[in-house]
C-alpha cells in the first residue's frame, strides 16, 4: 500500500512529506503567512471585469489568389538546403533532416 503523505525522491533515499498547503503563495501572503483575502478577491474581480469585455478586432487583410502552376523545387536546392542543416536540427514541413544527406551520400 502506498502512504499518500509521502512523495519518494529519486534522487535520495529520504521520503518528504507533501506540501498540502495553498497559503504558502508568496505573492498573496501577509507577513504572517496568511494568504490575503481581499487582495485575492481583488484580482479575481479584476480578471473576470477585463475577461469579459469584447473588442473589436482589426480586420484580416486579404491578398489576390496565386494562379498557375507551383514552381517545384529542385533536387540542387534541395541539397543546398540539407547542406546547410546542423545534423538533429528540426525539420521543416517536408521532413527532411541533414542526417539524411548523409545517408544518401
Amino acid at each position: 500500500m502506498v502512504n499518500d503523505s509521502f512523495i519518494d525522491s529519486p534522487r535520495s533515499a529520504i521520503a518528504t512529506p507533501k506540501k498540502k498547503t495553498v497559503e504558502k503563495f508568496f505573492s498573496i501572503n501577509d507577513e504572517d503567512g496568511h494568504l490575503r483575502k481581499i487582495a485575492l478577491n481583488r484580482w479575481r474581480n479584476y480578471f473576470e471585469e477585463i475577461s469579459a469585455v469584447e473588442f473589436a478586432h482589426p480586420a484580416i487583410p486579404s491578398a489576390p489568389p496565386v494562379y498557375g502552376p507551383a514552381q517545384k523545387i529542385t533536387v540542387v536546392e534541395t541539397e543546398a538546403a540539407l547542406s546547410k542543416m546542423r545534423p538533429g536540427e528540426a525539420t521543416g514541413p517536408d521532413v527532411l533532416t541533414a542526417d539524411f544527406r548523409k545517408w544518401k551520400s
